[in-house]
């Protein structure tokens, strides 16, 4: 029998985007993990075969072709159409998508598994109104198990999954009478980051890079500029104006790079100026993600108000830590579990309404983002400008603790958040998520599969006629053409491995050779020829009766 993989996975999108692409667009940085995890586990992982399936397997195997892997660890990229295909024949340990979608996981695994395996996924956003459907409901329905897991960024993003499945749930059994629940877990590994490329040092040359005066307290924020679905900056802007008045002696210099949409960035330009900051405040944008170590390098001090619902981790100030910076951050979402109040930095406390009416009258409507509800619930969130005001002044003031802080803040990011540590957890996770799968009883209840739909029956009305295996079809002559030669066959759709080549010369070949013959018989052949089973032959067929190369006989 063939040895389990360690883990397989379905990557949801190309991982390993050009770091030297332009960016145009707002850079995530849930997306940038996610891109970053697959390379740091086949780096950092335990020795053995590694799965990755894919839509588009070939530009996966392409991108992935380069990854440096540690000694022992094979991979294999593979169309994910290969795995439904042939599920037994691609066994592996443990599954985990690093998108979030277990529900989905949990679904293959109904349909294709003889036996339960550990399902992991970590979701990176838990905000959208959308999810309590999209996500929760579809957990809540899918046939979990206890060997299976939600692996949350932080704490607060465990609280927060924890409340929105309950929620939902609650709202069901009040509803609808529907008694559903989560019968996974819901752990904590937190993001990594790459501690050998993000790392203290270079800030000369950064400096002179960035053109920032040599002498000059440098604060940093970096990350999306999006007021909606991030921080409000314009705060951070006037605490600053306050530092510039309070600190003569210091020539400080506000860096804000990001990028995102172009109004947040003129905003920022304009409020700085209005406040008579706007030699003191630099907007850059786009920042690629390639550059980000610069700015790190070129900076005293990290911060970042955020005051969003829709961060759950925050990335960029582990970024910050790793490259040794003193943190500034708003005591929110995952930052508490990051920032170590009085050793890495200092937490901001905030401040929020008790209630949240005209945000909840919104949601949902005209808007798919819900980024205006978004936006709304931020507005009523304080992020205690004294206190900012103060933390940043002690860190501006005091220089030894600020490499004291910058000392602690890269112990801080080696031994909890470098990729190496991450890795490890997840694996110690997947462990003892294995050992709990083995000590399920082999047949036990199982959750009905709500999820699918029966085109052949919900839209059976749509077709004029539908053909059943006793009808006669025959090749036509521009079938016998593309069967020689003459004309190739436009099989675009093997591209996401929708059809095969090879079946469809072998369908038309035995059709040639055998026909006219009734489509359930000619399947039966084609099958014998092949070894593929009776429904995929048909669709074949059907193709070729699509692309006008069999006909079926009007008698």
């Amino acid at each position: 029998m063939t040895t389990p993989a360690r883990l397989a996975t379905y990557l949801h999108e190309d991982p390993l985007p050009d770091p030297d692409a332009p960016a145009g667009r707002s850079v995530y940085g849930a997306r940038v993990t996610v891109d970053a995890f697959w390379p740091a586990l086949l780096r950092h992982g335990a020795p053995g075969h590694y799965y990755v399936f894919h839509d588009r397997a070939t530009a996966a195997r392409s991108r992935l072709r380069d990854v440096r892997t540690r000694p022992g660890i094979d991979l294999t990229v593979a169309d994910f159409a290969e795995l439904v295909r042939d599920f037994a024949g691609r066994p592996f340990r443990v599954w985990h998508d690093s998108d979030g979608d277990l529900a989905t996981a949990v679904k293959l695994r109904g349909r294709r598994a003889a036996r339960r395996y550990p399902i992991t996924a970590t979701p990176h956003v838990l905000s959208y109104p959308e999810l309590a459907h999209e996500w929760a409901l579809r957990l809540l329905l899918a046939d979990t198990a206890p060997c299976d897991a939600v692996i949350c960024t932080s704490e607060s993003a465990r609280r927060a999954a924890r409340n929105l499945l309950d929620a939902v749930a609650a709202n069901l059994r009040t509803h609808h009478g529907a008694d559903l629940g989560y019968r996974g877990r819901f752990d904590v590994v937190p993001l990594g980051v790459d501690t050998e490329a993000l790392r203290p040092g270079g800030r000369e040359a950064a400096r002179t890079a960035l053109g920032v005066p040599a002498d000059a307290c440098v604060l940093l924020w970096l990350g999306r500029f999006a007021f909606d679905d991030k921080a409000d900056l314009l705060p951070l802007v006037t605490t600053f104006r306050r530092l510039v008045a309070d600190e003569q002696e210091h020539e400080l210099l506000l860096l804000l790079a990001g990028g995102g949409p172009p109004q947040w960035g003129r905003t920022l330009r304009d409020w700085a100026a209005r406040l008579g900051v706007a030699d003191r405040v630099r907007v850059v944008e786009p920042v690629r993600p390639a550059d980000r170590h610069t700015f790190y390098a070129a900076a005293d001090i990290f911060v970042s108000p955020v005051d969003n619902v829709q961060e759950t981790f925050g990335i960029t100030v582990i970024e910050a830590m790793a490259c040794g910076l003193p943190q500034v951050v708003s005591d929110w979402d995952g930052y508490r579990d990051s920032v170590v109040h009085g050793d890495t930095g200092f937490l901001v406390p905030t401040y929020w309404s008790p209630t949240g009416d005209e945000a909840l009258a919104r949601q949902g409507l005209h808007d798919s983002g819900d980024l205006p509800e978004h936006l709304l619930l931020a507005q009523s969130t304080v992020v205690d400008p004294e206190a900012l005001h103060d933390a940043l002044r002690t860190l501006i003031q005091d220089a030894d603790l600020r490499a004291r802080m910058a000392a602690a803040s890269r112990r801080r990011a080696l031994a909890r958040y470098s990729w190496a540590r991450v890795i490890r957890a997840h694996e110690e996770l997947w462990d003892e998520l294995t050992a709990v799968a083995d000590r399920l009883p082999e047949a036990g209840p199982r959750r009905a599969d709500h999820t699918t739909i029966d085109h052949k029956a919900v839209f059976a009305h749509y077709p004029s006629r539908t053909l059943d295996g006793c009808t006669v079809v025959t090749v036509t002559s521009y079938g016998a053409a593309a069967l020689s030669g003459e004309f190739p066959l436009p099989a675009y759709v093997t591209a996401v491995g929708a059809l095969r080549l090879a079946l469809l010369r072998t369908a038309l070949s035995v059709a040639a050779r055998k026909g006219p013959l009734a489509l359930g018989r000619l399947a039966e052949l084609v099958g014998e020829h092949t070894e593929e089973p009776a429904a995929r032959v048909t669709d074949h067929l059907f193709w070729l009766l699509k692309q006008a190369m069999l006909r079926p006989r009007d008698d």
